[in-house]
């Protein structure tokens, strides 16, 4: 245990802090200008990470009680700003972001957001302040512990800790009765998943297999429809396959690309990191048959859902792709999309398509 100041908030959702000996620490669940106990959970030979267990003195105002204690400190990963007022969650975001273009980029970057109109500031989706960003993700991963209970890792561990529920889902995951009667159908270490579509019923995923309850298999596609300014977007998309996790992502997502892209008909689009075609339908709607949408995707599977949602937009074509600066080189001046993986686009293939 050790006691310290927090000073300033880092990427992660943890807090900064200084030890004793001077190694920076890097806290979770506390909050700026609050003096802490935080239990050590590891040490290198310039930091120190751990978990606050006790304020000890200056309570923030911003602190709020975990609607999810089992993933507060030394429990499962999930919710590291639990602890946090849902109206300050966008405020202490907004600096990470600010505080990592600056690190990434410099002055230069900044003025450069500046006179491009850009607003690096993060806002929470239409609706979550009536939940306080709760009640919101529409698929839930964990796997069976030994009596059969839904667990999740112990935060940064292997360490597999039972949990009571998921708060951070949506109702209809609570549909599924996950600590019922599933208990004595699932097998000790099976990863599940399970998964709340728009616009089809709730599902249990276990590898490729899905079920709508204990002995009845289901489909494993599931039916996305995203409504979107009064606009109806169907998907079908695998159980176990990506979708956008919160409740509104997709429609967000789809509705801010639209705006930022302002594609006209007749456009020419090109698309990376395609996944099942969550951008590329509206896209292709928006230029319709007298443009052109080509869309990339490393992932077959995913490449292949992209070609069912894509069947009746025959002028949006989706091929399966390694995407890389050599291939970026050949697509030619048109409108680029691109939704890269959380390690994002890399410094060779921003630089090609960029130029």
């Amino acid at each position: 245990m050790i006691d310290i100041d927090l000073t300033d908030i880092a990427h992660g959702g943890a807090c900064v802090g200084r030890a004793p000996d001077g190694r920076v620490v890097f806290a979770r669940f506390g909050l700026p200008g609050e003096r802490v106990r935080v239990e050590v959970t590891g040490e290198r030979s310039s930091l120190v990470r751990g978990d606050v267990v006790e304020v000890l003195s200056g309570p923030s105002e911003h602190r709020v009680q975990t609607a999810w204690p089992e993933a507060g400190p030394l429990g499962v990963g999930g919710a590291e700003l639990g602890h946090v007022a849902f109206d300050f969650q966008a405020r202490w975001k907004t600096h990470v972001l600010r505080a990592t273009l600056a690190r990434v980029g410099g002055a230069g970057l900044a003025a450069h957001l500046a006179d491009r109109g850009v607003d690096c500031r993060v806002r929470p989706m239409d609706g979550d302040a009536r939940t306080g960003g709760w009640a919101t993700r529409t698929r839930v991963e964990f796997v069976v512990g030994e009596d059969g209970t839904p667990s999740m890792h112990r935060e940064g561990t292997h360490d597999l800790l039972p949990v009571s529920g998921f708060p951070l889902a949506v109702a209809d995951v609570g549909d599924l009765d996950l600590f019922g009667a599933w208990r004595r159908a699932w097998r000790p270490g099976q990863r599940v998943r399970a998964v709340a579509p728009s616009g089809s019923d709730p599902v249990i995923a276990v590898g490729q297999t899905c079920w709508w309850a204990p002995g009845f298999r289901a489909d494993r596609y599931v039916r996305e429809d995203v409504v979107v300014d009064g606009r109806l977007y169907p998907y079908r998309v695998r159980a176990s396959g990506f979708w956008q996790v919160h409740r509104d992502g997709a429609a967000q997502l789809i509705r801010t690309v639209l705006r930022a892209a302002r594609v006209e008909p007749g456009d020419g689009v090109v698309e990376l990191y395609a996944g099942a075609g969550l951008l590329t339908q509206p896209l292709a709607l928006a230029v319709g048959d007298s443009g052109g949408v080509w869309a990339f995707e490393g992932m077959r599977e995913a490449t292949d859902d992209a070609r069912a949602n894509l069947r009746d937009l025959p002028w949006a074509r989706v091929q399966t792709a390694s995407i890389t600066a050599r291939f970026a080189r050949d697509l030619g001046g048109r409108i680029l999309v691109a939704d890269p993986p959380r390690s994002g686009l890399g410094r060779d293939l921003a630089s090609t398509l960029a130029a």
